[in-house]
């Protein structure tokens, strides 16, 4: 409660003191005729207030604020989306991935605020993407590329607390298509028509089974012994998922070939551009050795597929290639090498390697001591 304003009554010839509870006018008190008198009660009735207030005797006034809710507007919200991902220190490369996604939502989106957006305005966003041509790759998946892409606008989305909107049957399905390991035919075919500088790369991939990423920023300095270590890289800008960090053993044969290969470098990379940063065109160098008009091509994920197939073959358990794969669970690993052949030969002949097979067991016949 307070005393709120002095009125004078031209009627009474008196003046009195607003009594108010939570805004609300309960009752005039009257204070006499003299101006002066009646500011002085109404000074002291404020200060008897303000005493019980301070001694808990008396509730607290509380003024109903009404909260303020500012939008954002689409345009600074994909500005602030991003800067808070080069913040947070992610990958370049993926937050050009998500931009494929993100700035055509919002440049095509009619909506001015992201906490207007609506589930219609996600379906249009689908049925523009539909209409649009997307790059043409050799053996790329659109239907994924497409989906991918609403993805990206979903996880934006959430940021701002503007998250489902599509229920999970409504997201854009896709078959995911299997990559296949490389037969040594192909292997073959690979190396004869590659240069020395494509020959190395064949050989780190399939020693490492490395992903596209971990190839660019590898090192000289990666190899201890012959293990390479996959590990972040503040200098480069470059910070790869935790499980993703992981040590590889490699050959004794190519470990060799690395270390001969970085004394003669000038720079710490092993894949530099020609401005001495990061490689982020490996893929597009490796593809070149297959062209169009072969019957099969090749891709640095394909590399690491034929790696991990080899290693099944040869007897590796699943435990220790999902460690290798740097996969974060072991369904991941049983998923990725699912069509691998685990009746060939090879493997045959490793499980019968492994059978236990038991002693032929001695029988004594009973009645022949003594002969």
């Amino acid at each position: 409660m307070q005393l709120d304003v002095v009125a004078f009554d031209a009627d009474d010839g008196a003046y009195s003191v607003l009594w108010v509870a939570n805004f609300l006018a309960e009752q005039w008190i009257g204070v006499g005729a003299d101006a002066l008198e009646a500011q002085r009660q109404r000074n002291v009735r404020l200060d008897e207030e303000e005493f019980k207030r301070l001694r808990g005797t008396a509730p607290m006034q509380k003024a109903t604020v009404e909260p303020t809710f500012v939008k954002t507007p689409l345009a600074v919200a994909a500005d602030r989306y991003f800067s808070n991902l080069e913040a947070r220190g992610s990958d370049p490369k993926t937050i050009r991935t998500y931009r494929t996604g993100v700035d055509p939502f919002v440049e095509n989106c009619a909506r001015t605020y992201v906490e207007d957006v609506t589930k219609q305005d996600m379906i249009n966003f689908m049925g523009w993407l539909r209409k649009q041509p997307l790059p043409k790759r050799r053996n790329s998946n659109p239907d994924r590329t497409y989906a991918n892409k609403v993805g990206y606008v979903a996880i934006f989305l959430k940021t701002f607390s503007v998250s489902r909107l599509l229920k999970k049957s409504e997201y854009p399905q896709y078959e995911e298509k299997m990559v296949t390991a490389h037969s040594d035919e192909e292997l073959d075919f690979l190396y004869s028509h590659a240069d020395a500088e494509r020959r190395f790369l064949l050989d780190f991939d399939l020693n490492s089974g490395f992903r596209d990423g971990e190839l660019s920023h590898a090192e000289y300095t990666d190899l201890v012994g012959n293990t390479l270590e996959v590990k972040r890289k503040p200098h480069l800008g470059w910070k790869p998922k935790k499980h993703h960090c992981r040590k590889v053993t490699v050959s004794q044969k190519f470990a060799d070939a690395f270390r001969a290969r970085g004394k003669k470098s000038e720079t710490s990379l092993v894949f530099p551009n020609e401005a001495g940063k990061p490689n982020q065109h490996l893929l597009r160098d490796l593809q070149a050795l297959t062209p169009n008009d072969k019957p099969f091509h090749t891709e640095l994920h394909k590399l690491r597929k034929t790696w991990a197939t080899r290693l099944a073959h040869a007897g590796m358990s699943l435990d220790v290639l999902q460690k290798r794969l740097g996969h974060k669970s072991l369904a991941t690993t049983q998923k990725y090498l699912a069509d691998v052949d685990l009746s060939s030969k090879e493997h045959s002949d490793l499980v019968e390697k492994a059978t236990y097979t038991p002693k032929p067991r001695v029988i004594k016949k009973s009645g022949t001591d003594g002969d």
